[in-house]
C-alpha cells in the first residue's frame, strides 16, 4: 500500500472518530477524596540547606520537598526553584544557602476530604504540579501530584483516556503543504 493511501486511510479513520459523540467523565467520577490519591510527603526543616533539600529530592526520586517550621508547612522547594535560582550561578557550595530564601512561601494546600476536581481546578488555574495535603493544624500529611492524578484517571478510565485520537498527529497531517 503506498504511503499516500495509508495516510488517507488514517485521516479518514480520525475523521470518523471525531464525528462520534465525545465521551466525558461525569462529575461523580472525579469527585473522589484526595486521601485516596495522596502520596507520601518528604519534608525538610526551616533553615535547612539547599544541598540537604536537593539530596533528599535525589534520594527519593521526587521533584520537591516541603519546608516545615515546627510541624507546620511554610513552603515548597522544588527542582524549578533550583533551575530559576541556581542554574548558571557561580556558586562554591549549596551548603551555605538556606532553603527558606528560595522556596515558594505559603503554597496552596488542600485537605484529605477535598475532592479530586478541586485539586485539578487549582493545579490548572495556578500552574501547580504538586498540592500539599494538610490536616486542620496545617501539618503536611501527604501530596497530590499531576502524576498521581493522571495515574488515577488512566487506572479508572482507561478506555476514555487511552483511546483518544492523537491530536498533534491529526493537526500536523492537515497542515498545508509548504506552510
Amino acid at each position: 500500500m503506498p504511503y499516500e493511501d495509508m495516510i488517507a486511510d488514517e485521516m479518514a479513520l480520525m475523521e470518523e472518530q471525531l464525528a462520534e459523540p465525545s465521551k466525558s467523565l461525569g462529575d461523580h467520577e472525579i469527585q473522589v477524596p484526595l486521601s485516596s490519591l495522596m502520596e507520601e510527603i518528604t519534608t525538610v526543616n526551616s533553615g535547612s540547606s539547599v544541598q540537604e533539600a536537593s539530596n533528599l529530592m535525589i534520594k527519593n526520586n521526587i521533584g520537591y520537598v516541603v519546608v516545615t517550621k515546627g510541624e507546620k508547612l511554610i513552603g515548597i522547594f522544588g527542582e524549578r526553584d533550583i533551575l530559576l535560582h541556581f542554574f548558571n550561578a557561580d556558586l562554591d557550595s549549596w551548603d551555605n544557602l538556606v532553603v527558606d530564601n528560595h522556596m515558594k512561601e505559603n503554597p496552596k494546600t488542600l485537605q484529605p476530604d477535598d475532592l479530586l476536581d478541586t485539586a485539578i481546578f487549582f493545579m490548572a488555574s495556578g500552574g501547580y504540579r504538586h498540592i500539599p495535603i494538610v490536616d486542620d493544624r496545617h501539618k503536611p500529611i501527604g501530596m497530590v501530584s499531576i502524576l498521581s492524578i493522571i495515574t488515577y484517571l488512566i487506572e479508572h478510565f482507561p478506555q476514555e483516556v487511552l483511546t483518544l485520537p492523537p491530536r498533534p498527529i491529526r493537526d500536523a497531517m492537515q497542515a498545508r503543504e509548504g506552510a
